[in-house]
This record gives structure tokens, sequence and C-alpha cells, in this order.
């Protein structure tokens, strides 16, 4: 076993990383895919000039290092319900190189395929067109589009991986982002971290400073053609811990069938609940629900019978529970509108949105957190923000006091090999110095 202690002045935060040594096992046909499926969802962008002339190439003066400065680097991971051409235009990319992208990658990979998760990079150079695209499926398959004058050549890469676990523990001094990243990991672990517990705690508010967490996680490694190994990403986080307000929230990864696995508390109840915590990520709560209310349009004294979510124009808007579309249109004050009807009889709603998502329809199933729009001011509205309502039987409730159902506890058959799975995962989350082997995890 291999440690790592990260000590932070003034005792404000302590972090360490255990690193198990454990002997590891590794982890085309190309894909035919149609570049104009792929790109047809794109959101509105600014088109490329028509007849513009090409931008002049660099003369030969001009050294190698000062076009390399010159390019133009960007990366992202696809949301839920977001396609490679809406995740590239939400960063700024146009539609020539996008489309060049989907072209040019067709041979070996049909973006139709892309999953939430996969990663990407582009490089433009200085007169905007592609220099470089690499696609990461998984820690086990990338791919690469790279130009070479005019030519383009793409590479498709299956190294081999290696897992070992590892922990990092910590106290959150600014934000739970910042604290994961002091401990020497990428902010994805802190993403992850996030998701788990995104039905009891409301991170787009800010962790509190002093709130505590543990994290037992998978650290992925490539291995080149010569042995050398390198950390590629954080994998599957299989336990966590965290302590905010007093409270001490955990959480174990337990698979019920091969491949197929949740998170689930240490008594075997399960983490995930109906709805989550909140539709968006948000800056501050403008409105709250409430019987009474000035309204800040007609002037008048009203009921406010949801929750008004402060974000930026263009902020992913996405459905607190799985449903169906029951409504999406423009209707009255509420403006740009989307309606879900969920399970026990409750239907959520989403207004004022700028846009809805692509391809999004009446009668479609919808998954907890899928994209249903964007932030937005259409209707009364005085400026960007999302109006959140909740129906229970046709009657208006609050989202912020709702304590809706968990999801599908264990079957009893697997309580016996869960408890004992649960209790060493939960001992490895202990902050002091860990003695357990990779056998016993």
């Amino acid at each position: 076993m291999t440690a790592f202690v990260l000590a932070f002045g003034g005792g404000a935060a302590v972090g360490s990383i255990q690193r198990y040594e454990a002997p590891a096992a590794p982890a085309q046909a190309a894909l035919a895919g149609d570049a104009a499926a792929a790109f047809a969802p794109l959101p509105p962008a600014a088109a490329p000039e028509v007849g513009a002339p090409p931008a002049p190439s660099a003369p030969a003066s001009v050294p190698a290092r000062a076009l390399a400065e010159a390019r133009k680097a960007i990366e992202g991971t696809l949301a839920r319900g977001q396609t490679l051409a809406e995740a590239l235009s939400s960063h700024g990319v146009s539609a020539e190189p996008i489309f060049t992208i989907v072209r040019e990658m067709s041979p070996a990979f049909d973006f139709r395929y892309s999953m939430p998760g996969d990663r990407f990079r582009v490089e433009l150079g200085a007169d905007g067109r592609v220099e470089r695209f690499h696609y990461e499926r998984s820690a086990s398959e990338r791919y690469e589009l790279v130009r070479d004058g005019e030519v383009f050549s793409t590479r498709h890469h299956k190294p081999q991986i290696l897992r070992r676990q590892a922990r990092i523990a910590g106290v959150v001094r600014t934000s739970l982002h910042a604290a994961v990243e002091e401990l020497g990991e990428t902010p994805a672990l802190a993403e992850d971290f996030a998701k788990i517990f995104a039905w009891d705690v409301d991170f787009s508010r800010g962790a509190r400073r002093g709130d505590e967490f543990s994290i037992l996680y998978e650290r992925l490694y490539t291995v080149d053609e010569g042995g050398s190994e390198s950390y590629a990403r954080p994998g599957q986080i299989l336990a966590a811990r965290y302590t905010t307000g007093g409270e001490e929230l955990s959480a174990v990864y337990f698979e019920t069938a091969r491949g197929h696995g949740a998170y689930y508390r240490p008594d075997g109840s399960p983490v995930e609940r109906q709805f989550l915590k909140a539709p968006v990520e948000y800056s501050r709560i403008s409105s709250s629900f409430t019987k009474a209310r000035l309204h800040p349009i007609l002037k008048i004294w009203r009921p406010h019978l949801g929750i008004d979510y402060a974000a930026p124009r263009g902020t992913p808007v996405w459905s607190v529970a799985n449903g169906k579309v029951i409504f999406k249109g423009y209707q009255g004050g509420y403006g740009n509108l989307v309606k879900v009807r969920h399970a026990s009889g409750y239907v959520s709603y989403y207004a004022h949105l700028s846009r809805f998502a692509p391809g999004l329809r009446v009668g479609q199933r919808v998954s907890q957190k899928q994209v249903l729009g964007q932030v937005g001011s259409t209707g009364l509205s005085t400026g960007p923000h999302l109006c959140f309502r909740l129906t229970k039987e046709g009657d208006f409730v609050n989202p912020a006091t709702l304590h809706a159902a968990g999801g599908e506890p264990l079957p009893r058959a697997l309580q016996a090999r869960f408890k004992q799975h649960s209790g060493q995962l939960m001992a490895a989350l202990d902050p002091r110095p860990l003695v357990v082997t990779n056998e016993a995890l």
C-alpha cells in the first residue's frame, strides 16, 4: 500500500489518499455513422460566412511554437440528453468545425451512439479550423481525429486498463469541488459524488464550510505498449460519506446483477428518491412558495405556488423525476412551459424556458435529470429564471417540503450479501489509517 497525506494550513482541511496496489486485469469494427443524423439537433449557432476566402496560412518564418499557442482548446463532457453538436455549440464552437468533426469521424464512430459522460476535446487553429479532436467513451475506448494539411486521419485506441482502489477524505473550506481538487483529484470525482447525494443535498447552493466527506473509489490507469502506467481518471465510487449540519449521509455501491448496480444506505434502503432536490443549477432562490406575494410585473398580491430559481439564460433544466411529458408549448404567463406527469399523482411544471430540448415531444417518457430545456425569461418574467411548480392530484404543493418515497428496496435474498459488502466498504471509509487489504474489499 502506498499512502499519500495532504495537509492544509491552519487545520482547516486534512485529506489523505490511500492507494492499494493490487494485481488488476485489463478491463473494431468501425460503426458506420450518418453525420447528418448526429448534427441535426444542433441548436442555433452562428453560420460560417459563405464564400469567405480561406484564412491565410502562417508564413514560414512564424515559429511552430507560436502556431501551437494560437490554437484554442475546448473540452467538456456530454450531459444526459445532450448530443455532441449541442455540447460543442454550448462551448462556442461554430457550425462548420462541428460538421467537420462529425463527417470525418463517421467512418470510425457514429455519434448517435454517444452516451452521457463521454468526454471530448477539440483543438481549433487560429483560422477556426479543426486541428485535432479527441473523444473518450471510457478510459478504455478513445477516438482521435488529426488534421495533416487538408487530410484527416482517425485513430481508435483501446489501451489496457488497471483498476486500483483509493480513498480521499477532507473538509470543505470553500466548495466540494475545490476540496476534492486540493486532494489531487479531478472535478469529475466531485461531480460524481454530488450526484450520489443529489436527493438529499442541493450542492448547487454550495456545500457548507466545515462539511466533511470521504470517498472510496476506483482509480483507472492506462498501460502503454512499453508497460508504463499513467493515471487516466477516477472510476466507480464504491462508497461515500458526507456530513453536513450534524447529519451524516452514507452510501455504498452494490450490484444486484452483474453490471447493474445502484447506491444504497448501510441499512439497505435505496439512496435514490422519487424527486431530486432541484431541477436546475441555480445561483439563488428569487421567490419561494407562498400564499401571498407582490407580483413584480402585475403589482398585485397573489399566491406564488412554486419556487423561482435564478440562473443564467441557457442553463440546462432537467426533470426532477421519471415521467411522461404531457405539455410542451407557450402558455400565458408561464411562457415556454413543459409539464411532466409522474407516479403517485404528481405533475411538475418548468416555466419561462428560453428553448426546449431538441426532439422533446408530448407523450415522450423522460428519465430523472433528463434535460427538458434551458432557463429563459419568456411569459410574465422580469429576468432569466426557472419557475418550478409541483401538483399532487391537481393541488399545488411546496416542492421544498416534499418528502417523496424512495426507490425499490433490496430483495430479501440479497440482504445478507449486501450486509457483508456494506460493512467492508464502510470500514474502508473510516478516516483512521486503513489496515484492510484488497481481498477484504
